[in-house]
């Protein structure tokens, strides 16, 4: 499982308390990493563990960047205890929006991990991520990703102020869900309960919506720099800067003027 997705296994040597911080390389664009939100972003798999120190095998996505760090710091909480073959997976946290864990995850996610006859996983506070056991994975089981992340895009609020630049991944974000919805109807054709698939169907009509609205948006933004400002207002600046340098030529001596008018001549 996963195979795919993962670069190749790394093994790591825990001797000490480590922060291990999961950054996204600075090349990889928001638009890259959408598509792939839905899979773990690690997983980390005890190979050896006596004491204090531990050997760990370890993959990743092949989009983000992995550092270690020795500290004196030990967690006063762990969010996973791994014992000899056991192993965890990070994901980004159900129902939350893609935007905001990309975001986080550009400025670089930290796990702390230290040994002590078992190996312990923990998180830093405020992480829009989680780690998630591999005998309990049961991702792939649950609710149709396509249907949460629905719901979830139906049930935020969007900033339709936003810079063109990350609405633009919205309306990525959008025409996605949308396809996984049409594809998982199509998939499922005749095997889901028509009550379901009416649903599915009322939550594509809404995302069109969404998508007709954050895509008009998006198409405004480009046109003007604030939606608080008239499409035309370069004219009129234009417009407003004429009228001001025809009122300095009047005011300005006939010999100023002409020297303006003789070194504008020179420069065309």
């Amino acid at each position: 499982m996963h195979q795919h997705i993962f670069t190749q296994p790394i093994v790591s040597e825990i001797k000490q308390p480590t922060l291990l911080t999961i950054r996204l390389l600075d090349s990889v664009s928001d638009l890259l990493v959408l598509s792939a939100m839905t899979n773990p972003i690690a997983e980390f798999v005890v190979s050896q563990v006596s004491a204090l120190e531990a050997t760990l095998i370890v993959r990743h996505q092949p989009f983000v960047e992995l550092c270690y760090h020795n500290t004196h710091h030990v967690a006063d909480k762990y969010d996973q205890m791994r014992s000899l073959g056991q192993g965890a997976r990070l994901y980004p946290m159900m129902g939350i929006a893609p935007r905001v864990c990309i975001e986080q995850l550009r400025e670089g996610i930290t796990v702390n991990i230290q040994a002590d006859e078992h190996v312990y996983f923990s998180l830093g506070s405020c992480t829009r991520f989680e780690l998630i056991s591999l005998e309990q994975d049961l991702r792939i089981l649950s609710e149709p990703q396509a249907l949460v992340m629905a719901k979830a895009i139906l049930g935020r609020k969007f900033d339709y102020e936003e810079p063109s630049s990350m609405l633009a991944v919205h309306i990525s974000e959008v025409e996605q869900v949308r396809r996984d919805l049409r594809e998982y109807l199509k998939g499922e054709s005749g095997k889901i309960h028509p009550g379901v698939s009416t649903e599915l169907l009322k939550l594509d009509h809404l995302l069109q919506n969404k998508h007709q609205w954050l895509l008009r948006t998006y198409h405004q933004s480009l046109e003007r720099p604030n939606l608080g400002r008239s499409s035309n207002e370069q004219l009129s600046n234009i417009e407003q800067l004429q009228r001001k340098l025809d009122c300095f030529e009047l005011l300005a001596p006939k010999d100023v003027s002409d020297m303006v008018n003789k070194l504008s001549d020179d420069g065309m």
